[in-house]
């Protein structure tokens, strides 16, 4: 093999690695993204925000109505690649869930729930990260980051989670810079 043949092979297969990554990237940025797809997965997302903050003493996140909040988030403030990142994260909730244990996200027990979100999450840890800062640059964050942040601001600005869960002033009477919490009391929702 010749020195020009055999530089061409490496050259051929350096294209081709770096091939798949950039249509990938190409195919987010540039596919308009199936919004009533969205619509159609929003029993989907209800199950996974109650997954993340289910009923306990407080109100769940289901029952505060975070799905609709992350489905307002998603369609309104999110550009067309992370909305198509998002779709496409929440086929694979669904996909994972029929492959491990053969049923719908939303018919599996917590623990399964639990498992499925554990493994996405464990997922996007693999890589270096230099390579996931890469990743993050090029495609955005991750599917379960996105969902675990919505979840979390839906449901700390709803009016379930800031009057049950935080210790919520509709009307503070005068500013005050530093207030001490009292033992067993709950987090200021407006201070």
């Amino acid at each position: 093999m010749t020195r020009r043949r055999a530089l061409l092979w490496i050259l051929l297969l350096i294209s081709a690695t770096m091939a798949l990554p950039l249509i990938k990237w190409v195919i987010f940025v540039v596919r308009r993204p199936n919004l009533g797809k969205l619509k159609e997965l929003e029993p989907l997302i209800d199950e996974l925000v109650d997954t993340i903050i289910p009923i306990t003493d407080s109100p769940g996140a289901k029952e505060a109505g975070v799905g609709r909040f992350v489905v307002g988030k998603v369609m309104f403030f999110m550009d067309r690649s992370a909305q198509n990142f998002f779709i496409d994260g929440l086929e694979e909730v669904n996909r994972m869930s029929f492959k491990h244990y053969g049923k719908a996200f939303a018919k599996c027990t917590l623990e399964q729930r639990l498992d499925t979100l554990n493994d996405l999450e464990n997922r996007e840890l693999i890589l270096h990260p230099l390579l996931m800062k890469v990743k993050y640059k090029l495609f955005g964050f991750p599917f379960i980051s996105y969902l675990k942040a919505y979840t979390i601001e839906g449901y700390c600005t709803s009016e379930l989670g800031a009057t049950r869960c935080l210790n919520y002033q509709a009307v503070p009477l005068n500013y005050q810079p530093c207030i001490p919490i009292e033992p067993g009391q709950r987090s200021w929702a407006t201070k």
